[in-house]
């Protein structure tokens, strides 16, 4: 109960924070109208005075705004407010914890990728992982805070409670002096200035054996001196891994943790499901956590050609 507390709290808040700022030429490719910009104008006044309310005594006027939004949308198709109006419906079904319908119409905003600047991006990324909390969808939730993080790190670093647990996106990843599968030392902080990414498995999981080629498939896309993949292993016997590591020709380093989801590595980085991967930036702050192969790999250039550009080349 608190919990959901917290999170209505947080939502309401930042509605009025950010939408009251609301950029009006944020849509540059289409076209304003006075009349819908008037008329969003005051359905905006009234949700101010809606949120100094108690969300079970607003409920009705939220849905009363909820319409007037649509009839905006209808009447006023292919405009800057139309768009601006299906972004507000998605913030007042959030606050009402229709969650499900919120993101919906955020993917309906989002999809005009080419229509919205940055900015309102990041806004409409914000509350589609506070609605996917709100559904309990975690995992899809730190897939849209990495994104908003590339645009706004500010917005996604107040994503840090919701998510709970020890590691959480914007975070410096803790070091580890340890030894990998050969015996050879190996820390985080060796790889100070690379972008690291990070790997929990184990050969015993079926899952991991069939993620196992993408990460090879990312290992050989990615490989240099910029980049330093590190695996780390649930694996019972050292054995076990070190003849995945012959059979599929494994080159980056391991780390056997042993002890299944007992291991140091494992609490250190507070993992409790594999397969699972961690990247890291240049300085060592956690920027992806999560095993879609999409998602690193668009984290890692991102990250790569922000390195470009500050390097100058």
């Amino acid at each position: 109960m608190k919990k959901e507390k917290f999170l209505i709290s947080i939502v309401v808040i930042m509605f009025f924070s950010l939408c009251l700022a609301f950029n009006n030429n944020a849509m540059g490719a289409l076209r304003q109208d006075a009349d819908a910009a008037m008329e969003l104008t005051t359905i905006r006044k009234n949700l101010s005075v809606y949120s100094k309310m108690k969300p079970e005594d607003a409920k009705e006027f939220y849905e009363d705004s909820l319409n007037e939004l649509q009839v905006i949308i209808d009447m006023f198709a292919g405009t800057e407010e139309a768009l601006e109006a299906t972004f507000y419906i998605g913030a007042t079904h959030n606050i009402l914890k229709n969650f499900d319908e919120a993101i919906a119409y955020f993917d309906d905003v989002l999809s005009l990728q080419n229509e919205i600047d940055q900015n309102f991006k990041a806004r409409l990324l914000y509350f589609k992982a506070q609605a996917l909390i709100g559904t309990g969808n975690i995992e899809e939730a730190k897939d849209v805070i990495t994104e908003l993080r590339i645009i706004e790190p500010g917005a996604a670093n107040a994503f840090g409670k919701e998510l709970g647990g020890t590691m959480r996106l914007g975070m410096h990843a803790p070091d580890f002096h340890t030894e990998d599968s050969n015996g050879s030392p190996i820390s985080l902080s060796q790889f100070e200035g690379k972008i690291i990414v990070m790997h929990f498995w184990a050969s015993w999981n079926d899952q991991c054996l069939e993620k196992l080629p993408e990460i090879q498939g990312l290992y050989r896309k990615f490989k240099g001196p910029e980049v330093q993949f590190i695996g780390i292993s649930r694996d019972d016997e050292i054995d076990d891994l070190q003849g995945v590591i012959l059979q599929k020709n494994i080159e980056w380093p391991q780390i056997f943790e042993g002890m299944r989801y007992k291991g140091m590595m494992s609490k250190l980085y507070d993992v409790r499901n594999i397969p699972i991967t961690f990247v890291l930036d240049r300085q060592g702050r956690v920027q992806y956590i999560g095993s879609k192969n999409e998602k690193i790999t668009q984290v890692l250039t991102t990250l790569i050609v922000k390195g470009e550009k500050k390097s100058g080349y």
